[in-house]
């Protein structure tokens, strides 16, 4: 255990009653551990990424700790990058796709345990930039209709079922999506495809496989594009999804990459990390700067 860690928790308070409890649990098995513990809440979008540099800059902190999702990770990770500072996660959100590679516990007296041990790794993030932003993502980043789910999704219904709430809105995006060619350049080599995930990892949307290797220790993605349009090719692709055979599917090209630059005719959603981040054009590369993070045994 590591007597006297100083730790700062970043958390959203807007992620839901029902992950109060289980925050309780986990700082106090902090504290029980020996550490000492400042929790900060964040008051809007990007908020984590200012309590991260801020704590940084006091100098008074060990582990900083995203509290929440992918998205909340992403935000602490986008100050902590490139930067000796130790992150840890406490995994409090939808999906938890990145607590899921990395095999860091769910149960918060694991979780600290984990992070009280001193353990990490160190994993390469990456940066998408469209027109108007630029952002750091530890998962992945979506082109077309997964990201269109993305765009619809009401935050609030979010809040209130969790995971559920991507399905309801996937169920409404089925009908309402229009398909879009997307011109695909990895590392300058040209694609066409319909739907894009650029993937630092093997999983998506929680537990399910979308390609046999992760790249999360080392720089580079795995660009997986689907090569044909319509209801019934996304639907497949779904299918395959939930059956851990997206590769092995027909219309499914996976290749491998370090720099990837998507556009289309018209504006196509963009999501990183399950959070908004604008339309297309959009580039997407490695960040080159690492992440220290603390992992579990198996990651």
């Amino acid at each position: 255990m590591a007597e006297g860690m100083r730790a700062c928790i970043i958390t959203n308070p807007t992620a839901g009653r029902r992950r109060r409890a289980p925050l309780a649990r986990f700082t106090a098995a902090l504290r029980a551990g020996g550490a000492s513990v400042q929790v900060l809440a964040t008051r809007h979008a990007g908020h984590a990424t200012e309590l991260a540099r801020q704590a940084m800059h006091d100098g008074r902190t060990d582990c900083i700790i995203a509290a929440g999702g992918d998205g909340t990770i992403a935000e602490v990770a986008q100050a902590i990058a490139g930067t000796p500072q130790r992150m840890g996660i406490f995994p409090a959100g939808s999906a938890n796709v990145l607590a899921r590679e990395l095999a860091i516990p769910f149960a918060p007296e694991a979780a600290a345990r984990l992070i009280l041990s001193g353990a990490d790794a160190t994993i390469w993030p990456g940066v998408a930039e469209d027109a108007k932003h630029t952002r750091l993502f530890v998962q992945m980043a979506g082109v077309g209709f997964d990201a269109c789910v993305v765009h619809w999704l009401p935050s609030r219904l979010k809040r209130m079922v969790g995971r559920t709430a991507y399905v309801l809105t996937m169920l409404g995006a089925v009908v309402g999506y229009r398909f879009t060619t997307l011109e695909v350049r990895v590392d300058g080599t040209a694609y066409r495809a319909h739907g894009v995930v650029v993937s630092k990892g093997r999983l998506y949307g929680g537990r399910f496989v979308i390609c046999p290797h992760g790249m999360q220790h080392e720089a580079g993605f795995r660009v997986i594009m689907l090569e044909t349009a319509g209801l019934l090719a996304t639907l497949r692709m779904g299918c395959a999804l939930l059956l851990g055979r997206v590769e092995r599917m027909r219309d499914v090209r996976i290749v491998t990459g370090r720099s990837v630059e998507i556009r289309a005719a018209v504006p196509v959603p963009v999501q990183v990390d399950g959070d908004i981040l604008g339309m297309t054009l959009v580039r997407i590369r490695d960040a080159g700067r690492p992440l220290r993070l603390a992992v579990g045994r198996d990651a």
